[in-house]
């Protein structure tokens, strides 16, 4: 009988060695995730080795609580229950054959973000494993201008938001041309739920070199999958500049002058107006119907905004306007006229009016060679 107990006590002791080397290797494996708002979070949960277990229980502790508590119970057979909240929001996605406890949270808020644990009930205690669930929310951006008159102060021309992000969002400026006459500053505001919100304003002189020149307000936040970039045109006023009047045609004027906002225009005569059915006016434009003279005259241009006036001149001088046709009837009138001289030359004196009178031919002949006929004639027509 002695001999047994001394053969049995080596093999009880090597069991109990075996058990507790295997004890101690086996442990729940899982991660932490990062989800963006309004996302599913997927929570990963794994039995390390094949083990039998009474049920799987997850435990959280997060913002809305933060005392730990169970809310979700797995059984081996795949059942679930809630506890504590997140009723329709939480899905069982593991195998419980395969010793996966893995959950899905839906529809994520910054509430639900903490530390969840996820613990295996076996034979030989409970084993377990933490994680956190961090939720991140991409910022509300938006660029507004500030209008501002011509001045010699600095002033806010442009502030650029990215609001209620998790983290806080970075905000800088691109300012182009205007790199060396612009400066911008930043502050952010931490909100109680755990977002911040930056806002950054741009700031230098107003002038006339800066208007219509575009800016970019550029966001990058890690919930953005790149940065953001936002546009704004920057918007000074200034009264209008120098009166330009241009003529495209002899009858089209045009009125043309810098200022913002957009100057209003007025055409008038000076000393009388014009005749209404012979000029039409359009805008800062000018449109003569016809060229007589009732239209010669001194023609002003006014142009003016908010901020004040300026005027330019147009001197109109010209004679009655003749149209093609009477052109073409003159023509055919003078050629007619010269025509009929011609004619009328060639009939009565079997010649042109322009040909040449031929002299007679001189010959060698003295006086006494004339016919005295001839002399007797002469000396008639001298007496």
């Amino acid at each position: 009988m002695n001999r047994v107990v001394v053969s049995s006590w080596p093999f009880f002791v090597l069991l109990i060695v075996n058990t507790g080397m295997r004890t101690n290797t086996l442990k729940v494996i899982g991660g932490k995730r990062t989800v963006i708002l309004g996302e599913d979070a997927d929570l990963f949960c794994r039995l390390s080795e094949a083990e039998e277990f009474d049920q799987i229980t997850w435990q959280k502790e997060t913002r809305e609580n933060s005392n730990k508590h169970n809310f979700f119970v797995i059984k081996p057979d795949g059942t679930t229950s809630n506890v504590n909240g997140l009723i329709g929001r939480v899905l069982f996605i593991g195998n419980t054959s395969d010793y996966l406890g893995s959950i899905r949270i839906r529809n994520v808020t910054l509430l639900d973000e903490g530390t969840y644990t996820c613990i295996f009930s076996i034979s030989s205690g409970p084993i377990q494993t933490e994680m956190s669930l961090s939720v991140i929310v991409p910022p509300v951006m938006s660029v507004t201008g500030h209008v501002s008159p011509v001045g010699d102060n600095e002033v806010v021309l442009v502030t650029c938001i990215a609001a209620a992000a998790k983290p806080k969002a970075e905000v800088i400026w691109d300012t182009g041309a205007l790199n060396k006459s612009l400066r911008w500053v930043t502050n952010s505001t931490q909100h109680a739920n755990g977002t911040s919100t930056v806002l950054s304003q741009l700031i230098g002189l107003p002038t006339r070199t800066a208007n219509q020149k575009q800016v970019q307000c550029v966001v990058n936040q890690s919930a953005l999958e790149e940065e953001r970039t936002l546009s704004y045109t920057i918007d000074i006023h200034y009264p209008p500049q120098i009166v330009n009047i241009t003529s495209s045609q002899a009858k089209y004027f045009l009125c043309i002058v810098d200022g913002n906002p957009r100057p209003n225009y007025i055409w008038s005569r000076d000393v009388q107006p014009w005749p209404v059915s012979s000029v039409r006016i359009d805008g800062d434009s000018l449109h003569l119907l016809s060229l007589s003279s009732d239209l010669n005259g001194l023609y002003v241009c006014e142009a003016s905004n908010l901020y004040g006036s300026t005027t330019g001149f147009l001197y109109v001088h010209t004679t009655s306007e003749i149209s093609p046709a009477c052109w073409v009837l003159l023509c055919l009138i003078v050629v007619a006229s010269a025509a009929a001289i011609f004619l009328c030359s060639w009939y009565k004196n079997g010649k042109l009016p322009c040909s040449k009178v031929k002299a007679p031919e001189q010959t060698d002949q003295d006086d006494g060679d004339v016919p005295i006929r001839q002399r007797v004639t002469e000396d008639e027509e001298e007496t």
